[in-house]
């Protein structure tokens, strides 16, 4: 990919709009204070100070001592006002370029002159991140402090580490964003802007070579919309019954195909996209027409439309029959094209090909989730890319491989999960989770891990209903209250509720209960993680 270019130390980096990259992306700089401006600054000061008002209102430096002063008592205070403004936009630029370049000096910054600061103000002049921080050391130091291993002490800690949980997982979310951007930022930076255009009704920018996703478009006029605005109309009740562009009634899927037949026919690359895949497939109202499919493709992939050259690298893959000859050469080549476009799908496709180092491409596992970023970034319904990003972080082939990430990815998935794959892979994240958290004393995650290991086994995934098997047979034996082993023809007293903790008598399951079972029992169903772990 050649080296990626860095930003000079004298510009900012400002592609795409992306404000808040912009403001993470760390550019070195010196802090450079304009001599012309303190100066000019100094002057306006100087001038207001030779301005003496007269109880009359008069200039006493006119000869004419009738004469009215040319600038009013309002005209004099929008002068200070601003004056004042000039002085305090210095102030927060020289302040954040401090903070932003903390290697200008290995001398320790002087405290300003003037009133101490209070407390409050010290506090809001923190970032989210460093309160974050603050927070988790706080934390971790109350934690620490807790070493009695007697049941109630163990108990307390517990609550403690949830909380833990809680704020070292807004923490890692709110740097994972900021990261995403700064992603996109540099990919923007080494292949260009990504090809965008304004939604027809809130005009707000649409990357449309990003993906089909993003955007609702209609074949009556070939106009579309963002996703947004869609279900804006469709929650109004006005629907999409017609067309909210033209008022052209939407038909039906005949209409459909011979309005995108004529759209494709004007040139409009979308359509020739949809058409060349219709006629491939044999769907959407159109008779199966390999060759005249694939000359429709072309036609959209000669425009340089990202889904078009995406979908050809799949023919001469072999992905899709064909009677072209399969080259890998030319896939690749096909392939990269529309990933350096901004085309999601194809910058997943990548990020798989570099993770396994398959189909011509070499193992670079930073390349790969590169890409899968970049494929998150342009559209976070893209599924491959999410269930890459969790298992990067499960699998820990990241630099800085993080447990909540991994579960909060892959719960993305498991939400929607159809194969059970995603299940599994989840309760697997939810127990290493909880040992990071509370160490051997993780069965209060066990309740959760095993709803989801249960559902996996329901879709019919093979590999969670053998897992389940396994898991069952060791804790049905332990009590999960005082780790009592059961000996041999000894049944344990199953949780009714969440059916994953036995418990050796009644008593024990009473304590449990009561030391905060009863909260880890009723969340464990809570589908989404951020819920869930907020439950706690």
């Amino acid at each position: 990919l050649g080296e990626r270019a860095r930003p000079s130390r004298d510009e900012g980096v400002a592609v795409g709009g992306e404000a808040e990259a912009r403001e993470t992306w760390k550019v070195e700089r010196r802090i450079e204070v304009s001599t012309a401006s303190v100066t000019g600054i100094l002057e306006g000061i100087r001038q207001i100070g030779r301005l003496k008002w007269s109880k009359q209102g008069r200039d006493p430096t006119s000869n004419d001592s009738n004469a009215l002063l040319p600038v009013t008592a309002t005209a004099l205070g929008y002068c200070r006002t601003g004056l004042r403004a000039a002085l305090r936009s210095s102030v927060r630029s020289a302040s954040r370029a401090c903070k932003a370049d903390t290697s200008m000096s290995d001398e320790p910054l002087a405290p300003s002159a003037g009133p101490k600061a209070s407390d409050d103000d010290e506090e809001r002049q923190k970032t989210d991140e460093e309160r974050l921080l603050d927070e988790i050391a706080e934390r971790k130091d109350l934690i620490d402090a807790l070493t009695g291993d007697t049941r109630e002490e163990i108990v307390h800690r517990v609550s403690h580490e949830k909380k833990l949980g809680q704020l070292e997982f807004k923490y890692q979310l709110l740097v994972e964003k900021k990261r995403l951007a700064r992603e996109l930022l540099k990919f923007q930076e080494l292949y260009g802007d990504i090809y965008s255009e304004p939604c027809l009704i809130c005009l707000d920018d649409i990357r449309v070579h990003a993906s089909e996703h993003l955007l609702e478009p209609f074949v009556c006029c070939g106009g579309f919309i963002c996703k947004s605005c869609a279900q804006d109309c469709r929650k109004s009740g006005v629907g999409i019954g017609r067309c909210p562009l033209c008022r052209e009634y939407l038909g039906e899927e005949a209409d459909d195909a011979a309005n995108l037949m004529a759209l494709a026919k004007r040139g409009v690359s979308w359509a020739q996209s949809d058409v060349g895949r219709c006629m491939i497939r044999g769907v959407r109202g159109f008779e199966k027409q390999a060759q005249t499919g694939l000359e429709w493709v072309n036609k959209a992939a000669a425009q340089n439309y990202p889904s078009a050259l995406h979908e050809l690298s799949k023919i001469y893959r072999g992905e899709i029959a064909s009677e072209l000859e399969t080259s890998e050469e030319k896939a690749n080549e096909l392939l990269l094209k529309p990933a350096n476009l901004g085309y999601a799908k194809a910058n997943t496709d990548l990020a798989n090909l570099y993770s396994y180092g398959t189909n011509g491409f070499e193992t670079d596992q930073d390349e790969a989730y590169f890409r899968a970023s970049v494929a998150f970034a342009l559209d976070n319904t893209n599924q491959d890319a999410v269930v890459m990003l969790g298992s990067f972080h499960h699998l820990e082939r990241v630099r800085e491989p993080s447990p909540y990430l991994a579960c909060y990815y892959v719960n993305i998935v498991a939400c929607e999960d159809t194969t059970g794959a995603a299940s599994y892979l989840y309760s697997k994240a939810l127990l290493r989770l909880a040992k990071h958290l509370h160490g051997n004393n993780f069965v209060h995650l066990l309740p959760a891990a095993f709803f989801w290991l249960r559902k996996s086994r329901d879709i019919g995934y093979k590999v969670g209903r053998e897992t389940l098997k396994e898991w069952e047979s060791f804790w049905q034996i332990h009590c999960a209250n005082c780790a009592k082993k059961s000996q041999a023809g000894e049944k344990f007293k199953q949780c009714s509720k969440c059916k994953a903790q036995w418990y050796c008598s009644k008593e024990c399951q009473v304590e449990a209960w009561r030391a905060g079972h009863n909260k880890d029992c009723k969340r464990a169903s809570i589908l989404k993680f951020e819920d869930y772990l907020n439950a706690a």
